[in-house]
């Protein structure tokens, strides 16, 4: 690979909020192939990447375009030398095609994912601060009888997780958690599960959605959580109107 498809492929990475590398590592941590502190990237995604997306887009957009006008119109050359060169300048069209769709993929990636993300919390972690999240599927609402207004109350769960040493141990708990739970929605669909996060050093777990006090078992996923060595309790709940 040469070095104009690494920065395509490093600015299309960017500006999708790094969704691609975080899809590959969910997945690996989903088999037990790879367990990794996503904690990091995600923050680094979400605080930091997230503002700048649109730059990243519109750079990724400029560099499909360059690499369009310098392969449909090879620099010309002069002297001894002129066939080797123009050789080597002329860029080999199914390489151009396989990379630029590589790029528009990676780029495109959140774009595909966001309607299926709550299918499978590989899809849900790997979305990132992108606004294409924000209308895929909006969360149940609870009616205020004050003012008769539907409003969004997410609730919080949190747990206390023992035995947790590294990050690849809070990753490995918070699939735990979060397969539970996606089999929980499976037979009761009346509670919406928006995150899990898990603070491997705090030794906390905090679990996001509408309607969880009502239809969420704890205690099923305090046993899920037992069953694989990491003593868990639960703490307390929150809740926050939006």
């Amino acid at each position: 690979m040469s070095t104009d498809t690494y920065i395509g492929m490093v600015l299309a990475l960017l500006g999708s909020n790094l969704c691609l590398l975080l899809l590959v590592l969910n997945v690996l941590s989903w088999l037990n192939f790879l367990h990794v502190d996503l904690i990091p990237i995600e923050n680094f995604a979400e605080s930091i990447l997230s503002h700048w997306q649109v730059q990243f887009q519109t750079a990724t957009v400029g560099w499909l375009v360059f690499t369009s006008v310098i392969t449909v119109f090879p620099a010309k050359s002069n002297g001894e030398n002129d066939s080797k060169k123009k050789s080597q300048s002329r860029r080999p069209w199914h390489r151009y095609v396989l990379v630029s769709a590589s790029v528009v993929a990676t780029l495109a990636l959140p774009h595909l994912l966001a309607p299926h993300r709550h299918r499978h919390p590989v899809l849900r972690r790997s979305l990132i601060g992108n606004s294409t999240t924000a209308g895929s599927k909006q969360p149940q609402t609870q009616t205020v009888p004050s003012d008769n207004k539907p409003t969004t109350v997410e609730q919080e769960l949190v747990f206390s997780v023992d035995n947790m040493t590294c990050g690849g141990c809070g990753s490995f708990v918070r699939n735990l958690a979060e397969s539970n739970l996606a089999g929980q929605q499976k037979s009761s669909s009346s509670f919406t599960l928006n995150k899990v996060q898990v603070d491997w050093r705090a030794g906390v777990m905090s679990i996001y959605g509408t309607h969880l006090t009502d239809f969420v078992d704890r205690e099923a996923v305090v046993t899920s959580l037992e069953k694989e060595g990491y003593p868990t309790s639960f703490l307390y709940m929150a809740s926050e109107k939006k």
